[in-house]
């Protein structure tokens, strides 16, 4: 009983610290982002953006592992609605390689256009 307790604990430990613990990584201003970086919108596909700019790839966080050959390299910058939204993006981008920079936290309904000016 005692071992399963153990496991259990484990467990639920690992997902709290997955998806509340902050990353390492800093918060950006709208204004940081340059043409240079790629945002990866982890948003909903409800709410990301569907603009067409070259360098925001809208992926999901179910869908990052799956899709994550379409993200080109370069530094990345995650947006999303929440910070439990952006959390799980960097941890996963960054378990897979990439180079992440930062994260921007955006409103569910703003697009990538009114929010951005990457130019």
């Amino acid at each position: 009983m005692l071992v399963i307790s153990l496991i259990l604990f484990s467990v639920l430990s690992y997902m709290m610290y997955y998806r509340y613990f902050p990353v390492r990584t800093k918060q950006w201003s709208s204004l940081e982002v340059t043409s240079r970086h790629v945002v990866v919108d982890v948003r909903d596909y409800q709410d990301s953006s569907k603009e067409d700019y070259d360098n925001i790839i809208a992926i999901p966080c179910g869908y990052i592992g799956r899709h994550s050959h379409d993200i080109p390299n370069g530094p990345i910058v995650v947006m999303g609605s929440n910070l439990i939204e952006c959390n799980v993006g960097v941890r996963q981008l960054k378990r897979l390689g990439f180079q992440v920079k930062g994260y921007i936290i955006v409103e569910s309904d703003k697009k990538c256009k009114e929010y951005l000016s990457l130019g």
